[in-house]
């Protein structure tokens, strides 16, 4: 079974006490609009994409599942941020992988919602691509929908969203 790049926490190497995560993120672009996701209960979630949701309490993990998220999974160790976009086209989206533009990258450091008092450190790489919603809603996703960046209010977003969709917001 591959291994999650998800640390600490250590005091070891300059990471924060409580550890750091890196995720790629695909922006499916169509215009002025990008793909986000409400997902649905499936074990894929925890087992391929967004292993944190096995630490959430239930009231947080239902949370979860009304929120939107932009497509997205935590990289396995050893894993290229590039191959674990194509594994969020090809397994979460079920996209038939194509291209990926120039990556941009963005970190953030944070108070950790798994460990209160200690700080966390999310390193994002994201993607975009042109293009549009796959043909039927994969059955670990609620809904799939094209939303302006600008119209996602944070308390509709799901954990680790709001950082990144924030910071988009501010791009092309």
């Amino acid at each position: 079974m591959a291994t999650f790049v998800r640390y600490g926490p250590t005091p070891r190497y300059g990471i924060p006490d409580a550890g750091f995560c890196a995720s790629s993120f695909v922006l499916v672009r169509q215009g002025p609009t990008v793909l986000a996701g409400i997902p649905k209960e499936h074990p894929r979630w925890t087992k391929e994409w967004a292993p944190n949701f096995l630490v959430y309490g239930r009231a947080d993990l239902a949370d979860e599942f009304r929120s939107w998220r932009l497509p997205a999974s935590y990289l396995y160790e050893g894993e290229h941020p590039a191959d674990a976009a194509h594994r969020v086209l090809e397994d979460q989206l079920r996209i038939r992988v194509r291209p990926l533009g120039a990556v941009s990258v963005y970190s953030f450091y944070d108070p950790s919602s798994w460990y209160p008092g200690r700080m966390h450190y999310d390193l994002c790489f994201v993607y975009q691509i042109r293009g549009g919603r796959p043909t039927r809603v994969p059955p670990w996703w609620r809904r799939l929908e094209f939303w302006r960046l600008r119209d996602l209010r944070k308390e509709e977003l799901g954990s680790a969203m709001s950082d990144l969709v924030r910071v988009l917001r501010l791009g092309p």
